[in-house]
């Protein structure tokens, strides 16, 4: 079995984004994984086929197993687009993440990526085989849920996510948000991608 790992998300190939009039499809299935000092998080499973992919603009087209097709963007982390095969099957499977900074942005263009680099192959206390990234970028909060010390927001690919804080700063700094709110938020995703399923 010939296996892909890559860091990149989310909720991830949710993580990587919808385009065009190609709707974000619903998971295949979910699943769990517990991440240290987080707790329990969903594992967001998706079955797909690759269609085609344009180099110059990493959009992928998908296929799922409806017969849909799912338009997505890849990040640079995902590599050489050309080593995809026609109609090659893909499971991907994506956990969502975890806030590591956010606050109000007093500048910047929502959508707008600061930062976006891999944390490495794996990191401690996440599920293995999984590569994580870490991103920070400026958006606008869709939503903030200070109880349950979540956020949601748009994410660079325009997928929607929605994220829990646990560190303590980043609690205490959730509280000073409001939906609306022009915000620098930064997280970490993972996601596997495993060809030849």
């Amino acid at each position: 079995m010939k296996i892909r790992l890559v860091a990149a998300a989310v909720s991830a190939l949710v993580a990587l984004g919808t385009g065009g009039a190609f709707a974000q499809p619903q998971p295949t299935s979910t699943e769990t994984a517990t991440i240290a000092g987080v707790g329990t998080v969903p594992v967001l499973v998706y079955q797909a086929r690759f269609v085609s992919a344009d180099p110059a603009t990493r959009r992928m087209v998908l296929e799922l197993p409806n017969g849909r097709r799912w338009a997505v963007t890849a990040p640079l982390i995902l590599g050489d687009l050309g080593a995809f095969q026609n109609s090659e099957r893909l499971l991907i499977r994506a956990v969502p993440g975890v806030v590591t900074g956010l606050g109000k942005a007093r500048q910047g263009t929502p959508g707008e990526v600061l930062s976006d680099v891999a944390v490495n192959d794996g990191l401690p206390g996440w599920p293995e085989g999984f590569g994580i990234r870490a991103v920070t970028l400026t958006t606008i909060f869709v939503d903030v849920n200070k109880p349950a010390g979540t956020v949601t927001f748009e994410g660079p690919d325009g997928g929607v996510r929605t994220l829990r804080a646990v560190d303590p700063k980043v609690l205490a700094d959730l509280q000073q948000v409001e939906p609306g709110d022009l915000a620098q938020i930064s997280y970490l995703e993972g996601i596997a991608i495993n060809a030849g399923q």
